[in-house]
């Protein structure tokens, strides 16, 4: 049997979100809204300006499923951190997680969270 095409279309989707030190809370920290039937393919953590925790400071990046599905990166380093992509389709609309832990408390500090997904099931025009 013959592969049934799929003429939908839609435009990847991006959303991004800045954060300071100051915004972050110990813990899980929602940080942006995913629609149902997201599924990310993409995305980064990229600091711009390094933690300064005393020992070390660690940003996670999951959802209530998993704390650290999509990565886990070295708030103490400046530089991009790819997403680990699973696959994972969010089934509810849900948020993704900045997780944060410290030790020494940052008084400086900067990130840029950014996702790349398409939703299952969404067309915004057909191709055929």
């Amino acid at each position: 049997m013959p592969i049934k095409k799929n003429s939908g279309r839609q435009d990847l989707l991006v959303a991004f979100v800045d954060v300071k030190f100051s915004d972050l809370a110990p813990g899980a920290n929602p940080a942006i809204e995913v629609p149902h039937g997201a599924v990310l393919v993409g995305g980064d953590v990229v600091v711009t300006t390094p933690f300064n925790s005393a020992t070390s400071a660690t940003g996670t990046v999951g959802d209530k499923g998993d704390a650290d599905r999509y990565g886990t990166v070295d708030l103490k380093q400046a530089g991009r951190t790819a997403l680990t992509i699973t696959g994972h389709k969010h089934s509810v609309a849900d948020s993704v997680l900045l997780g944060f832990d410290q030790v020494g408390s940052a008084t400086a500090g900067a990130l840029r969270l950014t996702l790349h997904y398409y939703v299952e099931g969404r067309a915004a025009f057909s191709q055929g």
